[in-house]
């Protein structure tokens, strides 16, 4: 049995390698002129030994009964039960939602669909400095005397029906060089964002999980303030074989803020 797909993932354009200028990703238009196709090998990541802090990346079984059209049910019961689930992995002392969206399956609308190049949801160039503005924002009781340290993670689970069809391919974190990564502008939902997208890089490994189940979410890191720890997971939605008639994918992200004691 073939143990991979090939796969096309977007890259950010060879000519920003040396331009300083921070690139626009916000419509399907700037897209496709700041991102170039590749091909690559995406790897079947069940039975593979995965973790957050070796691939940046890990499967982890939990079945949600919430009515996720009912956003009382998703802010409440959902978000508090997959909180609990996020301390236990990680050991924080400290879990908070920032924020969450439910992809019902409109690949034609760029906000609401699945993002089609690799990129990271968050800066990587000052993980402390972002993490404390965060707290600002959100108005967080922490005594900024001591020194807490943060990482953050996406949870990502599919609804309704597994995830066949664009699933999420990561980037074995072992794999990336930080030297390829670049921070671009997204503008989305009226709000204007850095975040992080990467150079191509023939080195890069691809994982991936067929049809993960609705009773299966991954937990992939996105920022971490503690040395020696996998700073991120770049990810991508992909297109792969499927068969006539199944459906388009419908999932819920949710991006969590873990805050460690010192």
């Amino acid at each position: 049995m073939v143990g991979y797909v090939e796969a096309k993932v977007r890259y950010l354009a060879a000519r920003w390698r040396g331009d300083g200028r921070v690139p626009t990703i916000s419509e399907w238009g700037s897209m496709v002129a700041n991102t170039v196709e590749h091909e690559v090998r995406v790897h079947d990541a069940r039975g593979m030994s995965c973790g957050v802090e070796t691939t940046g990346f890990e499967r982890v079984g939990y079945g949600a009964e919430t009515d996720f059209r009912d956003p009382v049910a998703v802010e409440g019961e959902y978000l508090g039960a997959v909180a609990d689930l996020v301390r236990r992995v990680t050991g924080a002392d400290h879990v908070v939602a920032t924020h969450h969206f439910i992809r019902w399956g409109d690949p034609g609308d760029f906000e609401a669909g699945y993002a089609g190049f690799l990129h990271g949801d968050k800066p990587l160039t000052d993980p402390l400095g972002y993490s404390w503005d965060r707290v600002a924002r959100l108005g967080l009781a922490l005594d900024r005397d001591r020194p807490w340290d943060f990482a953050w993670y996406n949870t990502w689970q599919p609804i309704d029906h597994p995830a066949t069809r664009n699933p999420l391919a990561l980037l074995d974190a072992r794999t990336a060089d930080p030297a390829d990564t670049r921070l671009y502008s997204y503008d989305g939902a009226g709000e204007q964002n850095l975040e992080t997208v990467p150079l191509h890089n023939p080195a890069h490994r691809f994982y991936y999980y067929p049809d993960l189940a609705p009773d299966e979410l991954i937990l992939f890191k996105q920022l971490e303030t503690r040395p020696h720890r996998t700073p991120t997971c770049l990810h991508s939605a992909i297109e792969v074989p499927a068969p006539p008639g199944t459906p388009l994918r419908r999932s819920i992200e949710v991006r969590w803020m873990c805050v460690f004691r010192p």
